[in-house]
């Protein structure tokens, strides 16, 4: 194939090269684009104040009058329009302003709700201390009682002092035994002053008969110890005591005595 016909030309009458030559007159008549409006009034916007008192013809002057009365016009509508603007510039910084004050008398609210929460939840928690604080002293309190209460205490029969009273701790009782007649056959043996066993520590009178039996000389209610130990129940709780008696004092001494 010659060269010449591998890539055929266009034809110079092709309407593609007409329309690339005027694409402006294309796009209208293939209503791409819109035409332009012109005004077709006449501009007498160069018009001054001389022509508007006269100084240029009665016909300009005329048309100054209408120029000027159309300004007036336009002024009064630009400055209405600027007024508008101001207006409503002013009514969006008054806006702004509440909305800020708003967002300010909300924010001190929220503050101040907070505060008082604050406040609530620390006198909440101060009486709750104080609850716990006294809790604590009546414990301590009751604790101190209980203590002392277990504490032995001295013995009222003897004043701590832990001897008979009796027998002021000798254990023995000096007795005097009257003959009927004396005489030389009256035995000096079995009459007299004669020592007795305390009754009150847990000795024995044995009068004119028998032997000595001498008590204790210790006071039967604190066992000679001249304190009382406290009664403690041991099924209770806290271990409370039980009110003191002197019958249960001599237990102690009989356990002793073999």
């Amino acid at each position: 194939m010659p060269l010449g016909l591998e890539y055929p030309t266009l034809s110079r009458s092709s309407p593609c090269i007409v329309a690339a030559h005027n694409l402006r007159q294309y796009s209208l008549d293939r209503k791409r684009i819109s035409l332009e409006h012109t005004s077709s009034a006449p501009d007498f916007s160069h018009l001054d104040r001389i022509d508007l008192i006269g100084g240029n013809g009665r016909w300009r002057q005329k048309r100054a009058e209408e120029e000027f009365a159309r300004r007036a016009v336009a002024e009064e509508k630009r400055l209405r329009e600027q007024q508008e603007a101001e207006e409503k510039r002013r009514q969006r910084k008054l806006e702004v302003k509440a909305r800020k004050r708003r967002q300010h008398e909300e924010e001190e609210r929220r503050r101040e709700e907070e505060r008082e929460r604050q406040h609530l939840e620390q006198v909440r928690f101060e009486e709750l201390q104080k609850i716990e604080q006294e809790k604590e002293r009546l414990r301590k309190e009751t604790e101190e009682k209980e203590f002392r209460a277990r504490q032995p205490k001295p013995c009222e029969v003897c004043t701590a002092s832990g001897k008979c009273i009796g027998c002021l701790g000798s254990g023995i009782n000096s007795t005097l035994f009257l003959a009927a007649m004396v005489n030389r056959y009256s035995s000096k043996d079995y009459y007299g002053r004669r020592p007795q066993g305390c009754d009150g520590c847990y000795g024995f009178k044995q009068n004119m008969m028998a032997t000595l039996k001498k008590g204790t000389g210790r006071c039967p209610n604190c066992d000679g110890w001249g304190r009382i130990r406290p009664d403690i129940d041991l099924t209770s709780p806290g271990g409370r005591t039980k009110r003191n008696s002197i019958s249960a004092a001599p237990t102690g001494f009989f356990s002793s005595v073999p």
